[in-house]
């Protein structure tokens, strides 16, 4: 199943043959047309809640409300409008999908998670302690930095380009969604916490790239993190054996897959919350493989990087598995 987020007012939508379909309304209609629910709406509101956090807390009782009210809707419906004559479904083409973002949830990043990655930048590098340094991050527990979720954008929302930058990057990642709330889990119980998977592209201005104190502002501005375009749920993926690409201008430029993760997502999900409670819609992205602008690029000797692989205002740049979907946005001027 693929949970979107769309329209105006940001409600759940089922992904069904090139069509969102309003799981809510829907569930609320399948209701009034199969019980004897005296407020069908009400009923829906509370088990198949129209908003992302609401919906993925509810846990399955929402998921398998969603897929009744799809089935319903396609084979024995009496037509297609909700209670009160609202549309109940959209092509795609005609609607608006959102980052499938829950209000006020955190987004944990992996820092330097990929092996390759790592090694690329090290190799690259022209700095006498940079390889030192690199091996550190990569030694020990999971690293990680957060995003700010009012900085998120997505699939086919432009990019502005930072004014403070000459090197904006790209990273392909994979991200998975928590489904409940717990605290102090163990790597052998983690698996069940995870409820589904979505994209991510961690947009990095990467000028003279620091892990010192100012690198959070490196990785947070206006659309600094685009992701979607929706959530795939329940489709038996295998959360370590996910494959990702990023394309810019057609090229491909990363090519990789969550298992050569350092650092898996179950051991992920032990150490964030170890004496800290994780709640449902909070994200942690995957880190990225090699093949991003940076690890990419011989460092100069002043500790920058040539622009050539970096992209530029007019830039396309599209993340994409075959297991998820793609997602792809331009990257426009900030005087745009």
């Amino acid at each position: 199943m693929k949970i979107a987020v769309f329209g105006p007012h940001r409600r759940v939508g089922v992904i069904v043959e090139n069509k969102v379909v309003d799981a809510n309304a829907a569930y609320a209609k399948y209701l009034a047309e199969n019980s004897q629910e005296a407020r069908p709406q009400a009923r829906a509101d509370a088990e198949v809640p129209a908003e992302l956090g609401a919906f993925i807390a509810e846990g399955n009782r929402a998921l398998e409300g969603a897929q009744t009210a799809v089935d319903h809707l396609w084979s024995k419906a009496s037509d297609d409008r909700g209670l009160d004559g609202e549309v109940l479904f959209f092509d795609l083409g005609d609607t608006d999908l959102h980052a499938p973002v829950a209000q006020g949830s955190r987004i944990y990043c992996a820092l330097a998670n990929f092996f390759d990655h790592m090694e690329a930048a090290s190799k690259n590098s022209a700095g006498n302690d940079t390889a030192e340094v690199l091996d550190r991050l990569v030694q020990g527990g999971p690293k990680y930095f957060l995003k700010d979720h009012r900085a998120v954008g997505a699939d086919g929302e432009p990019v502005r380009y930072p004014a403070r930058t000459r090197r904006l990057d790209y990273e392909a990642e994979v991200a998975i969604i928590v489904g409940k709330q717990g605290r102090d889990i163990g790597r052998d119980d983690a698996l069940p916490y995870i409820w589904g998977y979505t994209l991510h592209n961690d947009w990095s201005i990467r000028d003279n790239v620091s892990f010192g104190p100012d690198f959070m502002h490196s990785k947070n501005f206006d659309t600094s993190a685009t992701i979607g375009p929706w959530i795939v749920v329940n489709e038996g993926l295998d959360p370590q054996d996910i494959p990702l690409e990023c394309r810019v201008n057609g090229e491909i430029r990363q090519s990789g897959n969550t298992k050569s993760m350092v650092h898996d997502f179950s051991t992920f999900i032990q150490h964030l919350s170890a004496d800290t409670t994780l709640y449902p819609g909070d994200l942690i992205s995957s880190g990225t493989p090699k093949g991003t602008a940076v690890d990419s690029s011989r460092q100069q000797t002043d500790g920058s990087h040539p622009d050539a692989l970096f992209v530029k205002p007019g830039d396309v740049v599209e993340v994409s598995s075959a297991l998820i979907g793609a997602i792809r946005n331009e990257v426009i001027s900030p005087n745009a």
